[in-house]
């Protein structure tokens, strides 16, 4: 049986904020994280986030690792870096195909 996991996410205030506003390590609170409208969740547990530009077009785009599979999930930031609204998310691909890690 397949469980599925909401991704809680706890980022220190930094990360989510613009650099200079907040102190390096301050935490925020845990909140849900949602995609599409919907929480994000992952197949199994072990997800790591990450949020990074991933597509060059300066807004940091939230990339979840799953354990389950070795897959990487691609949620594209639709609002900004201080306001992020992520929409569904696409596999990581490589030359056509799903690309997966080592597992295990």
């Amino acid at each position: 049986m397949k469980t599925k996991l909401s991704l809680m996410i706890g980022l220190t205030v930094a990360a989510l904020a613009p650099r200079g506003v907040v102190a390096a390590g301050e935490l925020a609170t845990p909140f849900r994280l949602e995609a599409d409208g919907k929480p994000i969740d992952t197949d199994t547990g072990h997800a790591s986030p990450f949020m990074v530009d991933f597509d060059g077009d300066g807004v940091r785009d939230l990339l979840v690792g799953q354990f389950s599979g070795g897959k990487l999930r691609i949620y594209r930031n639709l609002g900004s870096n201080t306001q992020p609204k992520f929409g569904p998310f696409a596999w990581f691909n490589a030359g056509g195909k799903e690309a997966t890690v080592p597992f295990g």
